[in-house]
Parts: structure tokens; sequence; C-alpha cells
């Protein structure tokens, strides 16, 4: 300042002023950071120490947790056990007693068992003069055995003999039976036969196919190329009509309906149809046996 009181605002000493300011203000603050610093690194220790102290006291407290869980666990098993055990010791009891008391009724038992043996080897004396007696007996039944023996030795001789006539019949008896089987079997052949000649009688008796009075319904099968046409007409159509295979039955079934005993299905064949002798034969006569009067009037 100068000595009026004012601001001496010259450049140079401005200049002189800040370069003593700033570095001197720099360090402070550089210093108060280090400070800082160094106040977090200890607060960030201290904070990790303490995290550290706590997770061991938790993992402490679960370990303490755990091992009351488990003495808690062992103390219901021991007390399980010794209740368990309790009732075995009073099952023993019982069982002592029950010992007992079949230890005294087994002395008894033998008591009376001991009176039992005296009785029968008294007995067994009693049998031993009656044996003696029945051995005479036994030689006097040895004599009537073999008697019985030798009667029983004629009677399986006739028995044999007539075993041998028994089995002889049976043979006879299975021939004759033979015989009959045979003599049925004949019989059936000839009554099969008979029937087939009646029924190829009746055939040949039979008026021949005729359309007169029938309904007349004419199917024309031609192939071109390798396809199949089928022209049909009925009394009432002026021409043939082309139909398929399926149209072509569902009309004639529907007719048969109609017509059961006077249809006539009559089938033709242009000279040049494409057909082969057997295609239709097979033709003609799948289409007779299904529709036409005189294959469904039976013989």
């Amino acid at each position: 300042m100068s000595s009026h009181g004012f601001v001496d605002l010259r450049l140079n000493q401005q200049d002189q002023g800040e370069e003593s300011f700033w570095p001197s203000f720099t360090d402070i603050m550089m210093v108060i950071v280090m400070i800082f610093l160094l106040a977090m690194v200890i607060l960030l220790t201290r904070n990790m120490e303490l995290v550290h102290q706590l997770q061991s006291s938790l993992k402490a407290e679960k370990q303490a947790s755990l091992q009351a869980q488990s003495t808690s666990h062992q103390n219901s098993t021991l007390n399980q056990r010794l209740q368990a055990l309790e009732k075995e010791t009073d099952m023993m009891r019982l069982k002592l007693m029950d010992l007992s008391d079949e230890h005294e009724h087994t002395l008894s038992q033998l008591a009376a068992s001991q009176s039992s043996y005296t009785s029968l080897r008294d007995t067994y004396t009693q049998l031993q003069q009656k044996q003696i007696q029945s051995m005479q007996n036994k030689l006097a039944l040895q004599t009537q055995v073999q008697n019985l023996d030798d009667s029983l030795m004629q009677a399986n001789t006739a028995y044999l003999a007539l075993q041998h006539q028994y089995q002889v019949n049976q043979h006879d008896l299975l021939h004759l039976q033979t015989t009959h089987q045979n003599s049925i079997q004949t019989l059936n052949n000839l009554e099969q036969a008979y029937t087939g000649l009646e029924k190829k009688y009746q055939r040949l008796i039979r008026p021949a196919r005729s359309s007169k009075g029938r309904y007349v319904v004419q199917v024309r099968y031609q192939k071109t190329k390798g396809h199949l046409s089928i022209d049909m007409k009925t009394p009432n159509d002026i021409r043939f009509t082309s139909v398929s295979a399926i149209t072509m039955h569902k009309r004639l079934a529907n007719i048969q309906k109609k017509h059961a005993k006077n249809l006539y299905v009559k089938i033709i064949f242009p000279e040049e149809s494409g057909l082969s002798y057997t295609e239709a034969w097979k033709m003609t006569e799948s289409l007779l046996r299904m529709y036409d009067y005189y294959y469904q009037e039976k013989p």
C-alpha cells in the first residue's frame, strides 16, 4: 500500500506477492491431503480389523450353535437309549419271573416223569412176559400166513389169465371202433359226394340265364392307353354314361336293392377293348356274382 491508504496496483508488485503466496498454500494443502489420506488408511485398516473380528465372532457363534444342537441331539438320543434299556430291563425281569415259574413247573413234571418211568418199567416187565407168549402165537400165525400166500399165488395166476383175456378183448374192441370210424368217414364222404352231385344236377336242370322280363343294366369295359374306362347304361338312360368303378358299384348296389331278383347285368367288351381274356373273365365273374339275379339265386 501507499502512504495515502490506497492499494498499489502496479503489475510488478502484484507478481511478486503471488509468487510468495501460492507455494506456501500448496505445501499446506499437500500436508492437509497427506494427513487426510493417512487418517483414511488408518480408518480403513481399523475397519478391516473390525470386520475380521466380527466374522470370527459370527463363525464362533455359529460353531457354538451347531455344537449346542449336536449336544442337544446327543442328549435326546441318550435319553431314548436309556428309556429303551429301562424297558429291556423290565422285560428281562418279567422273563426271569417266567423262567422261575417254568423251572418250578419243570421240577413238578420231572417228579411226575419219574413216577411214570417206574410204572412204565413195571409195564415193560409184564410185556416181556407177554412177548414170550406172543412168540408162540407168532409161529402159529406164520403157518397161517404161508397158507394164505399159497392161496394168493393161485389167485394171482387166475388174475393174470383174466387180464390177458381182457387185453385180447380190448384189442378186438379197438379194431371194431376203428372199423366203425372208417365206416362213418366213408359214409360222410359219400354224403358229401351226393350233395355235390345233387347241386350239379340242380344246376343242370336249372333254366338258362335270360334277360327276358329282367331289368337290364349294361356295363361296358374298355382300356385306352393303359387306362380302364367304364361306361354304364340303365333302361332309363338314353346313352352310355362314363363312370368310375366306385360310382358303378354304388349304382349297381342301389339298383340291386330295388330289383334284387330281377337285375340282369349285361357286360360288354368291344372288339378292340384292350383287355386280355383273363382280365375280361375276372371282371365278368366278379360283377355277375355280386349283382346278377342268376348268381344270387340258390340252386
